[in-house]
Parts: structure tokens; C-alpha cells; sequence
């Protein structure tokens, strides 16, 4: 049965989700509309992923819990990011319904950060003219889906001039087998202003089907600075597709961190309209692929403004019988005079039976600029191993210390420790499994 026409959801569970929310008459009908576009549109078709296999008929919308889940209740791994009370903002959802939430260091700083339900009621104006500004409801048959039934969302404010130093973490644990796990997260950066914003997508139960769908839409207006890092650590059962957009205006900044570390089947995309002059944006992305995972990861910069600058560094390792998929792209349009755009991605492969693929393209409609790519697929240089060996490193240790030196200059460079040391943790645990 084909995917999109057999789950068992129809427009009166949108009606139900938006009135059990209390939500206004145009979110409601912005819903519907969301639904209209989902039912007449095709599925989506993904070059190297075929969604037609996925098991997602016998899904259901997870169900709103009555309390807000503690944080032990997330993976132990996690508990590094949260760090003393002082030194951190947290935002945790279990299913739909009511999140953990953790935001007085926010708010002294004049940032609003609320449940995405809640901020409809009091910060109305605001939402509605952001939501569906940078992802557009109808741009596809699982984007229209995710803006019908989100049932996790999180709403964040920074007013002009104010800087967020403190990290946001955003957590979400899908917690139920055979549940739909919708996350949205809206963030606005007035002018001037500045903020971090850390997304966690993780599960750490044995989970039959379950299937997620994840937008993160984000405006940053003009010379505003917001530093993204997304990472999601879900099990092989968990089919994903997840969307991390923004939109930056003059002289604005965005920095992508992303890491893919779980083992679901996983179709992913990030990327920022740099849509202001003299704005730039920054993606650093790793992707680990094991056991029959796959993964199809997308980044893509758009140049409309003049004078905007990009960079993409993506590194991927693929072991046992993975597919890894690494697409980047820099579109330059038509009058984005002065841009500037590179990327660089390297895929690993440490199998014999595992499967790589980078897939770099330039989409160049003017003159005066400077673009350029360098991709490359290999396997671990035999020389490197054999000096390693030769200096008493049995040969497993060697390569995972190979890998961790290929995957440095991502990781590396990551600014926050505790997200660096995490994605360290997952690497480690996904070498050694």
C-alpha cells in the first residue's frame, strides 16, 4: 500500500488537535489547509531513498501526556548537555502534550521562549506572521503532514538587541511505538539580537514503527546571529524526515551544527535563504551510517542578496551495510552580485558492503561571483593504519582514532562544549558497537 494513503488519520483529527489546543480560527484553518495540500499531493520522490517501503500504515498521532516529562527520563548520554541550572534553558517534550520547562534565565534577558501553543496565545502577532514564512506548508506531501499535526512545538522570541547567551536546549524523546512524533520549533531574531538553540530528536527504547516528522523554521532579521546545533540519536524501527530552515536578512548571521547519529531510516535537509545583503551562513554536518541504516542528507544554501557568503564542511563515515547520501548545494540567483559560496564534503567508507555518495552542485545564474566544491568518497589510507599498528595500536583502535582524526575538522570546531563532547560520545558508541 502506497505511503501517505493508509494511515489512519483524516481531517476531523486535525479539528480535534487544534480545538484540544485552543487555538485560534486561522491556525485552525491554516491546518486544514496543511491537510487539503497533504491528501492531493503525491509523495515526495527522494533521488537515492525509496519511501514506498516504509511501513507506515498502521501509524497514530502520539498521544498528549498529562504531565511534563522529567529530564532523567532522557538518555544518559544527554544529561551532559543540561549542565547546573543556571547555566542552561530547557525545553523537553515526551510525545505531544505538555513539556518540561525550564526558562527564567530566558526571560531575565528579555527572551521569550514558550510551548509553540501557548506563544499562538501570547505572542499571537508574531507567530502568525512567521509560521509557514520560511517552510512553506504546501512545498510537499510530508512538509504539509508535519504543519497539519505538529504536536510538540516550541516558540522563540529574541526582541532587537538582546543576546541569548545561555543555550536553549530543545529535547524531544519519542517515548511509544507506532506513534507519529511531530516536532516544530519557530525562532525569531530581531535586529541586532542573538541566540543558540540546541535541538535533541532521541528515543533510548526498543520502539516497533514509529515515524517523526521535524520542522525547524527560523527568521533572523537584519545583523542578528543565531547558532543552530541539531542532532538526532533514534533507533533503526524510527523512519525520519527532518527540515532545519531559516532566512537570513542584511547582514545576519546562521550557523548550522548537525549531526545524524542515530540508526533510522532518515531524510534530512538544512539550509538558510540568504536572503540580505551581506548575510552568511555556515553548516557543519556529520552523519554516521551502521548496521542497514540509511541516510540522505541535504544542505543548501540560497544567494539572492548581494554580497552573502556560505560555507558547507560535511564529513560522514558509513560501516557494515549502510547507504549515506551527502547532497550540497549553493544556488546562486540572478542579481547576488559578490556572493560567495564553498563547500567541501568527505564520505568514509569502512565496509566492504556499504555504500557512500556525495553529490555537490553549483546552481549559478549570475556573473560576478566565487563558488566552488570538492567531494570525495574513500577508504581508510592503509599507510595511516599500518604506521598506527607499527606503533603498537591494535588495529580496531587505530581506526577509530583514523576516523576521529577525519571527522575533527567538524566536530572541532564545534563552539559548545557540550555538544562537542556528545557528538564525540555517539561517534565513540556507534564505533564500537
Amino acid at each position: 500500500m502506497a505511503v501517505g494513503h493508509a494511515m489512519e488519520l483524516d481531517r476531523r483529527v486535525v479539528e480535534s488537535l487544534s480545538e484540544g489546543r485552543g487555538e485560534p480560527a486561522w491556525l485552525r484553518e491554516w491546518r486544514l489547509r496543511a491537510w487539503e495540500a497533504y491528501e492531493q499531493l503525491p509523495p515526495p520522490k527522494f533521488e537515492r531513498s525509496d519511501w514506498e517501503k516504509r511501513k507506515l500504515q498502521d501509524l497514530r498521532l502520539a498521544p498528549s501526556m498529562a504531565s511534563a516529562p522529567p529530564l532523567e527520563r532522557f538518555p544518559a548520554h544527554l544529561q551532559g548537555l543540561f549542565g547546573e541550572r543556571g547555566d542552561r534553558s530547557v525545553a523537553a517534550f515526551a510525545g505531544g502534550g505538555v513539556p518540561y520547562l525550564d526558562l527564567e534565565n530566558l526571560a531575565g534577558r528579555g527572551v521569550y521562549a514558550a510551548e509553540l501553543s501557548t506563544a499562538v496565545r501570547e505572542r499571537e502577532d508574531l507567530v502568525r506572521r512567521a509560521l509557514g514564512r520560511v517552510v512553506d506548508p504546501a512545498e510537499n506531501k510530508w512538509i504539509a503532514l508535519q504543519s497539519a499535526l505538529w504536536n510538540a512545538g516550541l516558540f522563540v522570541h529574541v526582541p532587537r538587541g538582546a543576546e541569548a547567551e545561555i543555550p536553549l536546549l530543545a529535547l524531544y524523546q519519542i517515548g511509544e511505538a507506532g506513534a507519529f512524533v511531530f516536532p516544530r520549533i519557530l525562532i525569531v531574531v530581531e535586529e541586532g539580537a542573538s541566540a543558540t538553540v540546541v535541538e535533541a530528536l532521541v528515543s533510548d527504547l526498543d520502539l516497533g514503527a514509529a515515524f517523526t516528522c521535524g520542522i525547524v523554521e527560523c527568521l533572523v532579521e537584519d545583523g542578528g546571529r543565531l547558532r543552530y546545533a541539531g542532532f538526532q540519536d533514534l533507533p533503526k524501527s524510527v523512519t525520519g524526515f527532518l527540515v532545519r530552515r531559516a532566512r537570513a536578512e542584511r547582514d545576519a548571521r546562521v550557523e548550522w551544527l548537525v549531526g545524524e547519529m542515530g540508526e533510522g531510516y532518515i531524510v534530512g535537509e538544512c539550509g538558510t535563504e540568504l536572503a540580505g545583503q551581506g548575510s552568511r551562513s555556515d553548516a557543519r554536518v556529520v552523519g554516521i551510517g551502521t548496521g542497514r541504516q540509511h541516510l540522505d542528507l541535504t544542505v543548501k544554501m540560497v544567494h539572492a542578496g548581494r554580497f552573502t557568503e556560505s560555507e558547507i564542511l560535511g564529513r560522514g563515515v558509513v560501516l557494515d551495510r549502510a547507504e549515506t547520501v551527502f547532497r550540497a548545494v549553493t544556488q546562486i540567483q540572478k542579481g547576488a552580485v559578490g556572493t560567495s559560496g564553498h563547500q567541501a564534503e568527505s564520505l568514509l567508507i569502512l565496509s566492504p558492503t556499504a555504500r557512500a555518495d556525495t553529490i555537490p552542485m553549483l546552481l549559478i545564474d549570475e556573473n560576478d561571483v566565487r563558488a566552488d566544491h570538492a567531494a570525495s568518497v574513500g577508504k581508510i589510507n592503509p599507510e595511516q593504519l599500518y604506521y598506527l599498528m607499527s606503533r603498537g595500536i591494535d588495529e580496531e583502535q587505530a581506526r577509530r582514532l583514523i576516523v576521529r582524526g577525519f571527522l575533527d575538522p567538524v566536530i572541532g570546531r564545534i563552539p559548545l562544549p557540550g555538544i562537542r563532547r556528545v557528538m564525540e560520545e555517539l561517534v565513540e558508541r556507534k564505533m564500537t558497537r
